[in-house]
């Protein structure tokens, strides 16, 4: 995971942070932390504050740094998730970093690969796994997948074996977002598929949720880490499928 995705995710998580602690947790200068508050502060990630940096409010984190968040931990739920995809499947893959583990491990044949996500695609057309069908539309701001009436009437005219979903925020009663853009693209993803799963690393867990993408229930199971609570992953209304790292 790279230094600064970790000092993004620390102000999410813990609000402000020191610059002499930062650079206790990371064994650097407080000169390389300041550089790098710099670097966070000129992208809108943080607001430096006298002695420290505290969490900027915004829609989502940007694709390079979320990609580097949790890395051990997105790899084994991808695997685990792709371990369970049968031969001669389509296949829906909602766009995320944890389902882009998901089409990196998959290897099942004779298998479609339905997506909205630019990095998804080129993960199946590169490896030529797979049969592609590609969701088009509009690109989202700062991000790699697309959206608008455009993709939810490509999805309406489809039919798939399985939904396999992402989130930010994984609660009892439901699946978050930070935006709203996708909710209905997503919601109408599921409306197609016979069978549903969602994929999301631990650290999803009982965040703050923002906009209510879906309800637990349609759900065949959700696939994390095994550093998930097992006390709170049996609370779930749907089975949770926690992935030895």
């Amino acid at each position: 995971m790279s230094r600064q995705a970790r000092i993004v995710e620390l102000l999410v998580e813990q609000g402000f942070q020191t610059v002499t602690s930062l650079s206790d947790v990371f064994g650097v200068t407080r000169s390389t932390i300041r550089r790098d508050l710099q670097q966070l502060e000129d992208r809108d990630l943080l607001q430096r504050t006298h002695g420290g940096a505290i969490p900027v409010r915004q829609t989502d984190t940007p694709i390079d740094l979320k990609g580097a968040l949790h890395r051990r931990e997105k790899v084994a739920i991808g695997r685990a998730m792709a371990d369970r995809i049968l031969d001669g499947q389509t296949v829906l893959l909602d766009s995320g970093t944890t389902t882009l583990e998901v089409a990196r491990h998959l290897s099942s044949s004779r298998i479609t690969v339905v997506t909205n996500d630019l990095k998804i695609g080129m993960v199946v057309a590169e490896r030529q796994s797979a049969h592609l069908i590609f969701i088009g539309g509009e690109l989202l701001p700062n991000d790699i997948s697309m959206w608008g009436p455009t993709s939810v009437q490509q999805v309406q005219n489809l039919r798939v074996n399985v939904a396999i979903f992402g989130s930010d925020t994984v609660m009892e009663d439901g699946l978050y977002n930070t935006s709203s853009y996708e909710i209905e693209l997503k919601r109408s993803m599921l409306s197609v598929a016979t069978e549903a799963f969602f994929v999301a690393d631990s650290s999803k867990f009982g965040r703050e949720g923002v906009f209510k993408c879906f309800d637990l229930e349609p759900f065949t199971a959700g696939i994390t880490d095994s550093r998930l609570d097992p006390m709170r992953a049996a609370r779930f209304p749907v089975p949770l499928i926690r992935a030895e790292i």
